[in-house]
């Protein structure tokens, strides 16, 4: 499942791998003009890794992930972080406008409001939509301790552990596999 949030939240980037190699991706011009452009959103880029606006991306992830870390433990969010979900929401207040396009009527949602704001908007609107509508004990953080991706289950029996099977599933098994090969030499 694509969703905007955890598209958000996973540019805390991991190396999976386990090198120790971590890239805040929030940083780079080019990931935040890709992130724009992929969800359709439009906001000045900033000129530098120290403008504010930066920063206050950064004050999200970290409340998002807080929040989602709740989830995760199938506990509930708190209701300072739910404050917080509606003050970032109202910072963008939008109505929906119908258009006829291609003989077709449409429903949009717009804002007045534009730029960064419209952006958090957008990605905490994302995050309470899925915590409205789809199941909060599928939204999961990958078991591998060096990834920690943020992910969706959408496994039938919802028990998935990791972000991929192929990349840290696989590393994860073998990674078992040799500590109980190590084991069994030792003793």
């Amino acid at each position: 499942m694509e969703s905007l949030c955890i598209d958000f939240l996973n540019s805390d980037w991991r190396d999976w791998r386990g090198s120790g190699r971590r890239e805040d991706r929030l940083r780079k011009t080019e990931w935040l003009q890709s992130f724009l452009e992929a969800w359709g959103l439009q906001a000045p880029l900033p000129h530098s890794t120290d403008d504010p606006q930066i920063a206050e991306l950064v004050e999200l992830r970290i409340s998002l992930r807080r929040m989602v870390e709740a989830v995760a433990r199938g506990e509930d969010i708190t209701s300072e972080d739910l404050a917080e979900l509606n003050r970032v929401m109202a910072m963008a207040p939008s109505h929906q406008r119908i258009e006829l396009r291609e003989n077709e009527y449409r429903l949009e949602q717009v804002s007045d409001t534009m730029g960064w704001n419209l952006v958090m908007a957008r990605i905490v609107e994302s995050f309470a939509d899925l915590l409205v509508h789809q199941e909060k004990r599928r939204l999961k953080i990958c078991d591998n301790q060096d990834c920690q991706w943020v992910y969706y289950d959408e496994s039938r029996n919802r028990v998935r552990r990791w972000c991929d099977d192929k990349a840290c599933g696989n590393l994860m098994k073998v990674r078992r596999f040799r500590e109980r090969q190590k084991e069994k030499g030792e003793a």
